[in-house]
């Protein structure tokens, strides 16, 4: 499905803009994914999007996951897909309260002889935005991310104090007053992307794409090049120094 045809059937479902939807489209037709992976869909936007492009390529699978409380959305993920024609193209999947149990379990299924093979070449990280979710989420998807795949973290600059500026005390089920003034204060997810991502051997190639989505991948055995992985490593730091000092928007 190209692009413009998506865009007309998704223009005002939440939660993505023309512009990342495009990044995302783009990169997913260069790439050429096979198995794809989406933590937290919320509405199925980016679902769409990247069912749209799996569809343009004429190849290619995408499993969702999200957690029940999903199913009273308007729209559901369901009818977004539908909308689109390519309800064939996701495999959607439910949890009680988190991704990272069907994770769990996906890893007990690649598992034989004490050994996790790895099934996925894109994971999109596009949930709870919380240091404790989405830095174990990390660590599990890693062992299902395959060498020379790319992992995706939206939210990068979000923070519980610009959403509790408007109003909302609770986000993807986490209550602000549940955490301490520092964490509601740094944006987690730039946090887990300086902290534990670029700080992974295995990854390289970081980038943060306008203060908002944050991309690394795995490296593909016997091509990691030392040079420029330092010069991503230092870039990955500049940025999380910037967002210290420039909030998000609190989406």
């Amino acid at each position: 499905m190209k692009f413009s045809d998506a865009a007309r059937e998704l223009a005002g479902i939440p939660h993505i803009s023309r512009h990342s939807a495009r990044v995302l489209y783009d990169f997913l037709l260069t790439e050429k994914p096979v198995d794809c992976l989406e933590l937290g869909f919320a509405h199925g936007a980016g679902s769409g999007y990247i069912a749209a492009a799996l569809d343009e390529l004429g190849r290619g699978h995408l499993t969702s996951v999200d957690i029940e409380l999903s199913r009273d959305f308007e729209p559901t993920i369901e009818h977004t897909l539908d909308r689109l024609g390519l309800p064939d193209r996701v495999s959607i999947q439910r949890e009680i309260n988190s991704y990272n149990w069907f994770l769990k379990k996906t890893i007990e299924a690649q598992t034989r002889d004490g050994q996790c093979t790895p099934c996925y070449d894109f994971v999109f990280i596009d949930g709870s935005k919380n240091w404790t979710i989405d830095g174990m989420a990390f660590f599990l998807a890693d062992k299902l991310l395959r060498p020379g795949g790319w992992i995706l973290f939206d939210d990068y600059n979000w923070r519980y104090a610009d959403a509790v500026a408007k109003g909302k005390d609770a986000s993807d089920g986490v209550s602000a007053r549940e955490l301490s003034p520092d964490q509601v204060e740094e944006p987690n997810v730039a946090a887990i992307f300086h902290l534990l991502v670029s700080q992974h051997p295995d990854y390289s190639n970081f980038r943060v794409q306008d203060q908002s989505w944050a991309w690394a991948q795995k490296v593909a055995t016997g091509r990691k090049s030392i040079t420029a992985t330092r010069k991503s490593r230092l870039s990955s730091r500049l940025a999380y120094w910037r967002s210290r000092v420039m909030p998000g928007d609190g989406r």
